[in-house]
């Protein structure tokens, strides 16, 4: 079967629905355009920032994008087969996750640009607020353990591949130190541009032009120089195989030193200059997809034919189910609960006009599903029983034969593809790990730099500790809890957005129907989780699968108490109640 008529379904379902449907989902928010947004009264030059349309959506895409839709993807795809993974992408994203990542950064802007929390707070209760304040907090350093051990993996990998393109066999090396020196290369240019956006008058477009000028320039020189670095005792480096586990669990730690001083630094300096070069990224990654499926996609027995099976069943090899499993692998694909946290803890202190929410909020998650979609199209070409352990090696692979029918030299194209991983994972690492430093300010009341720095140590230690302790490899359970995690915070913000939207008179089923199915997908997928690590536990005890099966435990409890509180608000309000005002 060829996989072009395919991606171009999607693609055009997907341009359909953010003509269409995010249109009506924009209207039932109720945006006003002429109202002032907090970036514009609170702009403080270092958190509430107002940007242009190109440089928030940049920052924003990045920050969600990541490696959720193409690690969930690819993981799903080959579990249950391609169908079903691309069904729940498309449509997902369209009817669930634009919905959600809409809603809650329109709410977060019409509360002084606040976190979710502030949300169920005013329109909740006490309880729930807490609650939602330690489920939040709880998930995101999960994300933290999750990103930073796929990381970690890619910069400790070193594995020579075969690769057969127009009858010709290619050696292809994933080269974990040239993907380390590209990474470093791109917070270097990160900051270089944001000093030049900051202190010039140089317009934004110009200094991402020469910064992307030099990250292709690094691409392409990033293997000689690893080598180089390898061949001077940088053992860091990882250019002859060397143990790669050991070498993946000092990369946790230098990725979570990395993370402190990001969350602490001014989004001016890092965050805003790094969204617009990854952005940059993710866009030439969708580029190479788009042109390459269309160039050599048609065929239904070359490169670009279909070669995995639709449908594998409804049990993988491991024993999971098709539902709900099938819903949380995908996670960041379709929907994921953290946009909530960066759409309400970021980006809405940089958009400088409620219609600005249509492509910020909406769009952008309709682009990750594209991101999602030629994710699994890298799974869909392979031949089965020839696939790759790791999914960034799939993606890269995926993509270097996508810009090979571009004429792209392989080789460049896997390296691209890698660094382009690391990328997207960097993006949500040091945004994860602000958003957990408010987040716990928050909670405690710590306040000022000081107060900044230790909600961030505190945020870090658990991650840190937890990833010195596990096996190699071990994001695969990381990332049953994480998506679990994640999705269940989707069904809570959406259940907090829904009840905002009900105690102010706008329209709720929208969020509400989206919130139902989602609370019930991730509270069968809690209970699976803790019978498996309960009976894993009773063959081998260890630490690891105990803690994570108090956490599956815990994530269960907590979400049961905010559905709880807003069932109990819901009742309320329709018994006469009067709603509190609005900030």
């Amino acid at each position: 079967m060829p996989l072009l008529p395919i991606v171009a379904l999607c693609g055009a379902a997907l341009a359909v629905a953010y003509v269409t449907y995010g249109r009506l989902v924009t209207r039932w928010l109720g945006l006003d355009a002429s109202r002032p947004t907090p970036a514009v009264q609170l702009n403080d030059g270092n958190d509430y920032v107002p940007a242009p349309v190109p440089v928030v959506l940049g920052g924003h895409f990045t920050a969600i994008a990541a490696a959720g839709p193409v690690v969930g993807p690819i993981l799903a795809g080959l579990a249950f087969g391609w169908l079903p993974a691309l069904l729940w992408i498309v449509l997902g994203s369209i009817f669930i996750g634009g919905v959600h990542d809409a809603s809650s950064l329109f709410a977060s802007i019409r509360h002084r640009a606040r976190s979710i929390t502030e949300v169920v707070r005013q329109h909740m209760s006490r309880p729930a607020y807490v609650t939602f304040l330690v489920f939040v907090w709880i998930s995101l350093v999960y994300v933290v353990i999750a990103f930073a051990d796929v990381t970690a993996g890619t910069f400790a990998n070193f594995q020579i591949e075969r690769i057969t393109h127009a009858g010709n066999t290619e050696e292809v090396v994933l080269n974990g130190g040239a993907v380390v020196v590209g990474a470093t290369a791109y917070l270097v240019l990160s900051l270089a541009l944001g000093l030049l956006l900051r202190f010039t008058r140089a317009p934004w477009w110009s200094g991402l032009i020469v910064a992307t000028i030099g990250m292709v320039i690094v691409i392409v020189t990033a293997p000689e120089m690893a080598a180089a670095l390898d061949a001077r005792g940088y053992t860091f480096m990882n250019t002859q195989g060397k143990d790669a586990g050991l070498l993946a669990r000092y990369w946790d730690q230098v990725l979570l030193v990395y993370c402190f001083a990001a969350s602490i630094t001014p989004m001016w300096l890092l965050l805003q200059p790094r969204g617009l070069i990854g952005a940059t990224f993710l866009y030439a990654a969708l580029v190479f997809g788009v042109a390459g499926t269309l160039i050599g996609g048609w065929s239904s027995t070359g490169e670009l034919a279909i070669e995995w099976p639709a449908y594998k069943g409804f049990t993988d090899a491991t024993g999971a189910w098709l539902f709900p499993f099938l819903f949380i692998t995908i996670a960041c694909g379709a929907c994921s609960g953290f946009h909530s946290i960066v759409a309400s803890g970021t980006t809405s202190k940089q958009v400088q006009n409620e219609a600005d929410v249509r492509p910020i909020g909406y769009g952008s998650m309709l682009l990750e599903a594209m991101v999602a979609v030629f994710a699994l199209a890298s799974v869909m070409i392979l031949t089965p029983g020839t696939e790759a352990a790791k999914p960034d090696t799939i993606y890269a692979l995926g993509l270097g034969t996508f810009a090979a029918q571009l004429n792209v030299p392989m080789m460049f194209a896997v390296s691209f593809g890698l660094l382009a991983f690391s990328s997207f994972v960097f993006d949500t690492l040091d945004v994860c790990t602000r958003l957990g430093r408010y987040v716990l300010q928050e909670i405690t009341g710590l306040k000022g730099f000081a107060g900044g720095a230790i909600a961030t140590l505190i945020t870090l230690a658990a991650p840190s500790v937890y990833l010195w302790n596990s096996p190699p490899g071990s994001f695969r359970t990381f990332w049953l809890i994480f998506g679990t995690s994640n999705q269940l915070l989707a069904a809570l913000t959406l259940v907090g957005v829904s009840v905002w939207l009900w105690r102010t008179g706008r329209n709720v089923w929208f969020a509400l129907v989206p919130a139902m199915f989602m609370v019930v997908t991730t509270g069968t997928a809690l209970v699976l989780n803790f019978r498996a690590f309960l009976r894993a536990y009773r063959i081998r005890p260890e630490t690891l699968v105990l803690t994570n099966m108090t956490i599956a435990a815990v994530l269960f409890l907590l979400g049961g108490l905010v559905v709880f509180e807003a069932v109990r608000v819901w009742r309320m309000s329709r018994g006469g109640v009067p709603a509190p005002t609005q900030v």
